[in-house]
């Protein structure tokens, strides 16, 4: 049944597929709403006077609309270079009807007003949609003094073309600037894995070529040793164990810093992720140096938190300290969101078994006005540094 009715609709999708790909752009999603946004186009041939249509009126009419539709489909390609003339185009495809009765030139204009969005800028935009407005309004004030066409005729589309060319102007804005965070957000991605691959490159350099070097000697002293002196050749294998028990400790530290950035790396995702749904970060961090153990339990409670307030707050705001307190660091996240009981999950409860690692503490207090979080680490001496590190 279904290959039977694959094949009797396989005369229709496969022309209409390739007609759609040629009308919009296919790596662009929700551009099939055009087709949508194509229902304001009937008006066009609405007729609001007593008196019925000539046939050449339909003759042009319908040379306008299929010149509108080809302007139309081309607006949707975005190329920034062809826009300012496409809007022209369409622009004057309203100014010339809206000349005849009935008048209906306003709706090339609405649709022109509507594309204003498409341009890069919101003062490029607003300046479009003004002049087309502008100029729509002049000649509507000017048929009307001399042909009596009513108000209502332009002063419908004068209206609705600002309202909706504002709010596209500023949804377009808005794309723009999630389209260039997006590339910036990809650009910084780019770097840091550039700058991991050279990091990690150096730190193997740096750590195995001494390492392996030290471990071929004590090798090559040990074989020589072997012929003549066998307690000589045994103390040197153990210096071979040692080293490499040495090396691979090492290299066990290299690997776990590797799997995690550390709390200066996750401050750096918090401020990006906090970017990216609109939350206002305010921050002041200003830790000693720590443990590695420290560093990896409060990045963990960082990206915890952060997650919870941009997963269940809907805050607007979110303030991060990170201070040193007389040999004690606290780690304070508040937001201003919904608030209220707290039920902890996996989440809270696995920060709390990770601080009791390093005998930290934490604190909740939540209300209706927002959440705050704070995290008291004891430093000792393993987290104590001689001055502070600026993340």
């Amino acid at each position: 049944m279904n290959s039977t009715l694959r094949a009797l609709l396989r005369p229709v999708v496969v022309p209409a597929l390739w007609v759609h790909h040629r009308l919009l752009p296919r790596d662009k999603p929700g551009v099939v709403l055009a087709y949508l946004w194509l229902c304001f186009l009937p008006f066009f041939f609405i007729n609001y006077t007593p008196q019925p249509f000539p046939a050449y009126w339909w003759l042009y009419a319908s040379a306008g609309a299929i010149v509108f539709l080809v302007l139309y489909f081309r607006m949707y390609r975005e190329i920034q270079q062809e826009l300012p003339w496409l809007l022209g185009g369409i622009a004057l495809l309203g100014y010339v009807f809206f000349v005849v009765p009935p008048h209906n030139g306003y709706t090339f204009i609405i649709y022109a007003s509507a594309f204003c969005g498409f341009l890069v800028g919101s003062r490029k935009g607003l300046v479009a949609l003004f002049t087309i407005v502008s100029l729509f309004a002049i000649e509507g004030f000017v048929l009307h003094w001399l042909f009596e066409v009513p108000y209502i005729a332009w002063t419908f589309g004068v209206f609705l073309g600002l309202i909706i060319g504002i709010a596209n102007i500023y949804f377009g804005e808005l794309g723009h600037k999630n389209k260039a965070l997006k590339q910036s957000q990809e650009e910084i991605r780019r770097l840091a894995t550039t700058a991991e691959r050279e990091r990690i490159a150096r730190d193997l350099h740096d750590l195995l070529g001494h390492t392996l070097t030290l471990i071929t000697i004590k090798a090559e002293l040990a074989a020589k040793f072997a012929e003549r002196d066998l307690a000589g050749a045994a103390r040197e294998i153990r210096e071979v164990e040692r080293i490499s028990r040495d090396a691979l400790a090492q290299v066990r530290e290299v690997v776990g810093g590797y799997r995690s950035g550390g709390l200066t790396g996750e401050l750096s995702n918090v401020r990006v992720a906090l970017t990216a749904v609109d939350v206002k970060l305010a921050e002041k961090v200003d830790p000693p140096k720590l443990s590695p153990l420290q560093d990896s339990v409060l990045a963990m409670v960082l990206r915890e938190a952060v997650t919870n307030v941009i997963r269940h707050s809907g805050a607007q705001h979110c303030r991060i300290e990170l201070e040193n307190q007389d040999w004690q660091l606290r780690l304070l996240i508040e937001d201003d969101g919904r608030g209220g009981r707290v039920q902890e999950g996996n989440g809270l409860k696995g920060i709390r078994e990770r601080l009791r690692e390093v005998s930290g503490h934490l604190e909740i207090d939540s209300s209706h006005s927002g959440t705050r979080l704070t995290v008291l680490l004891p430093l000792g001496t393993s987290g104590q540094a001689s001055g502070p590190v600026m993340a």
